[in-house]
């Protein structure tokens, strides 16, 4: 082997990729929470005959 270019250039990048892997974990073990965000509930309907007919116009 009389150039080692392709042999540091490799290690370079595993290197690289070793960083990155332990970059991403940190970032995932560190980063907050996010918050907890309740949906609101959802509105009460309640329908009788008495309410939706006593508004109906059956036109004069």
């Amino acid at each position: 082997m009389d150039d080692y270019s392709d042999l540091v250039l490799g290690m370079l990048a595993l290197a690289v990729a070793a960083l990155l892997l332990v970059a991403g974990e940190l970032y995932l073990v560190t980063r907050p929470e996010p918050p907890q965000t309740h949906a609101p509930a959802p509105p009460v309907v309640s329908s009788s005959a008495e309410t939706i007919f006593c508004h109906v116009d059956f036109g004069a």
